[in-house]
């Protein structure tokens, strides 16, 4: 049951995600059709500044009251508690952050002035309303699906996506209100769809405000913030050192890759949506079997993450050959490298999971910065000579440091037993189809070449299937 559970939710989460972004695709080329370079670049640097100060108002209050909610020690009387003590929080940071931006309104209106960009003081102030309708949205959301209720999830996030998307499309094309169009519409449509999400939630909200509840969620949250900055970093740096280190040309090389490479990343996102609230229920409902739970999980995540971020390594060369120009064909290799240093990404949602179980968040944030650093010098040495590939292998080292420095902390602080024999062999399977993907490599479309990969993909696949532990997840749903 829980395997099922968890795989339809997955389904579920990715279904709203995949809805969000077909919405998006076919929105975005009417949005920048109309609107300038310029403008274009200024909506996308609010949207980035919106997003960093939202590190900083969510303070990891999500995290937190995933962390807390279900867990054993909890009661039900508790559970309304926390959710509204980590909602009144998140909206006096708000409220402060409001109230700073407000405050240094005549610097950033002469700073508007200076670079001439376009947008004026009354895209500002919508922009700081979406930042609050933003968080407010997304913490709602987490709670929808503490419930375990994806429906209500997907019918919420659709709601506020497909309105925002139509809203933002109307600002531009009829009223022709530019960036502050866009900016206001989005904000607009948060409001309206605020109260929705309240309706949806209103069983865990409550006047009741805890004042050890806010100490408990702040001091596990905060460390999320940090950890937040350090992936922003190492998320982005790559691009800055490729355009400075290498040449432009190498920067469209690499982010044609990762583009492609996004479609592992939204298979992970689903995984980690549906995971997260089932994580700590499964221990408080399996508390003698929840940490072989985890193992498995861990395993099977693994091995379909390699399924989807293998099989897209493989046929890189042919995807990148049949979609995009021939100037591009470079991109085949660091796609193939970038698809399995997500596979490996995916995988720290349940190698830190001891980390979160025993409340020692900082670690979270150590570790992301050791991977920013790690992501920096592989970087400064692998790009002058290698270009987007060294980049690609860069980052890959980082997940790599990043997802074992996880698993080695939480076997430390909350062992969980570990079939090396069977992680091993799933693990040298993935290693098997890296080099392949790597060595044959193919810039044309070769039916021959298409069945000798093919046939390679399905005998790695069904000799993973003899590894996953699937007695052990029939036992675990009869319970």
């Amino acid at each position: 049951m829980i395997f099922r559970n968890l795989a339809k939710d997955t389904v579920v989460y990715g279904g709203a995600d995949l809805a969000s972004k077909v919405i998006a695709f076919f929105t975005f080329p009417l949005i920048a059709a109309v609107l300038s370079p310029a403008s274009f670049g200024t909506l996308e640097l609010i949207v980035t500044i919106v997003g960093l100060f939202g590190l900083f108002i969510n303070c990891g209050l999500n995290n937190a009251t995933q962390r807390f909610y279900w867990d054993a020690d909890t009661s039900l009387s508790e559970r309304p508690v926390i959710v509204s003590t980590a909602f009144f929080i998140l909206l006096f940071l708000a409220f402060v952050f409001t109230c700073a931006i407000f405050l240094t309104m005549p610097i950033t209106i002469a700073l508007l002035d200076r670079l001439h960009l376009p947008v004026t003081f009354y895209g500002i102030i919508a922009a700081v309303f979406l930042l609050i309708t933003t968080q407010s949205t997304q913490f709602i959301q987490d709670v929808i699906r503490l419930h375990f209720k994806p429906v209500n999830f997907l019918i919420f996030t659709l709601l506020g996506r497909v309105l925002v998307a139509f809203s933002a499309v109307v600002a531009v094309l009829y009223f022709r209100a530019g960036v502050d169009g866009v900016l206001i519409a989005q904000a607009l449509v948060g409001f309206a769809v605020f109260p929705i999400g309240l309706y949806l939630v209103r069983q865990d909200l409550t006047v009741k405000i805890s004042s050890e509840w806010a100490k408990t969620l702040v001091r596990f949250g905060h460390p999320f913030i940090y950890a937040g900055l350090a992936y922003w970093l190492f998320g982005s740096m790559d691009r800055w050192m490729l355009a400075s280190m290498s040449s432009v040309e190498e920067v469209g090389v690499y982010s044609v890759s990762y583009r492609f490479a996004t479609i592992v990343l939204f298979a992970s996102a689903a995984f980690g949506q549906a995971w997260s609230p089932h994580a700590i229920k499964i221990k408080s409902d399996y508390p003698e079997s929840y940490r072989a739970v985890y193992f498995n999980v861990l395993l099977c995540l693994l091995y379909f993450m390699l399924i989807v971020g293998g099989g897209i390594a493989l046929f890189s060369g042919e995807i990148i050959a049949f979609l995009m120009p021939d100037e591009y064909a470079l991109s085949a290799f660091p796609l193939a490298i970038l698809c399995f240093g997500i596979v490996l990404q995916a995988t720290q949602q349940i190698t830190a999971i001891g980390i979160s179980l025993e409340k020692r968040t900082g670690i979270l944030m150590q570790m992301a910065w050791v991977a920013a650093v790690v992501n920096l010098v592989g970087n400064w040495f692998l790009i002058p000579d290698f270009g987007a590939v060294g980049a690609a292998w860069a980052t890959f080292i980082s997940y790599f440091v990043l997802t074992v420095g996880y698993f080695v902390r939480s076997q430390q602080l909350h062992p969980i037993p570990v079939d090396w024999f069977k992680l091993g062999g799933v693990s040298f399977l993935g290693g098997c189809v890296l080099c392949v993907s790597l060595l044959f490599q193919s810039s044309e479309i070769s039916l021959a070449g298409i069945v000798e990969k093919l046939l390679f993909a399905i005998t790695c696949a069904v000799l993973g299937l003899f590894l996953l532990p699937i007695k052990e997840m029939k036992n675990v749903s009869k319970v």
